[in-house]
């Protein structure tokens, strides 16, 4: 993994976990417009920030009260109103290493906080924002928006910091979805907008895999005629002709990471004497890219093993399979499942 795509990564585990966690959209009161927009949020804050840090760069901003919640405040209209009943608003001093933490609710700052940061001083551009976002919230998710995004599925939007394709920190507002699709699949991606032009960067998938945009979910859910099932069923086929050391070969590094692992995998496929594949079928088809592929095979197996040391069966078994491209040549297995 490279470091670019590590720091991403780690950003991105952050509104993950939000994902996971059913993180809630509800507003925080009765009024579909009370309290702030993420315009007025930042200005209210502002003067305090700066003068405790002369030129303070806002750094964070999530429409929620308190710094660990996983709660959103949003109004019921902030498409149209940019408003959240509650706002936590970080300014960086770009001098030092440390930051300004405010809480709002409502139309007030409820508390004021400062911290040092967890990483050292940074440059910080002179384009990048300070008394308020150069893009609002609403302006922001009208962009995702023409990209397909389903805000009914929204878990997760901030106002932050991310880096750009040269490697470069931008600000940005990001969008988090986890989506239920037609075919019963589950769709979990993110949006990134430039937070000075208000460009759409990029889509990605819960793998840090780009998307294609605008999304069509139609395509997505549709058997692919495009795929790499010959070099599945030559991975099957290296066990079915007792050459389980090239099925072996044909295991990516995240399955087979080491020579004990890969050993414990020629032993495996060792111990069955036939292998029939009955059927392939593609599954997961919301998550297929350029760089993965999902399959459920049947397969008809006989080994004299118990199905405790490699938990094959005599007679019909179901593997589930992740491919993905690594190195030269023939697709991998990444993943080798008796489950989904």
């Amino acid at each position: 993994m490279t470091a670019r795509r590590l720091v991403v990564c780690c950003l991105l585990l952050t509104v993950l976990s939000c994902s996971l966690a059913g993180c809630k959209r509800t507003s925080g009161g009765p009024s579909q417009t009370a309290g702030l927009t993420s315009v007025q949020a930042a200005e209210l804050v502002w003067p305090e920030a700066k003068k405790n840090f002369g030129d303070a760069v806002l750094w964070r901003l999530a429409p929620v009260d308190g710094r660990e919640s996983l709660t959103m405040r949003l109004a019921s209209d902030w498409q149209d109103s940019d408003r959240s009943a509650a706002w936590f608003v970080w300014y960086a001093d770009p001098v030092g290493e440390n930051w300004m933490m405010f809480s709002i609710k409502g139309n007030t700052i409820a508390s004021t906080d400062i911290g040092t940061r967890s990483f050292s001083k940074i440059a910080m551009d002179a384009d990048w924002p300070r008394e308020r976002p150069a893009v609002a919230m609403k302006d922001a998710a009208k962009a995702v928006a023409a990209q397909g995004a389903e805000f009914s599925a929204l878990t997760w939007t901030e106002f932050t910091y991310e880096y750009d394709s040269d490697s470069h920190k931008r600000p940005g507002w990001v969008f988090s979805f986890s989506e239920t699709l037609a075919s019963g699949g589950t769709l979990i991606y993110w949006f990134f907008v430039d937070g000075i032009t208000g460009a759409v960067l990029k889509a990605v998938n819960d793998r840090n895999e780009p998307i294609e945009l605008p999304i069509d979910r139609e395509a997505l859910q549709k058997p692919r005629t495009d795929n790499h099932e010959k070099d599945l069923r030559q991975f099957f086929g290296f066990i079915s002709t007792r050459q389980p050391e090239w099925a072996v070969r044909q295991l990516a590094y995240a399955a087979s990471p080491n020579e004990a692992t890969a050993q414990m995998w020629l032993a495996n496929f060792q111990s069955l004497s036939a292998l029939t594949v009955v059927s392939v079928e593609q599954v997961r088809l919301e998550e297929w890219t350029a760089e993965h592929e999902f399959y459920k095979v049947s397969l008809d197996v006989k080994t004299s093993d118990p199905p405790e040391k490699f938990g094959w069966d005599n007679g019909r078994n179901v593997r589930w399979v992740e491919f993905i491209p690594q190195g030269g040549g023939s697709w991998k297995v990444a993943a080798l499942a008796t489950n989904p």
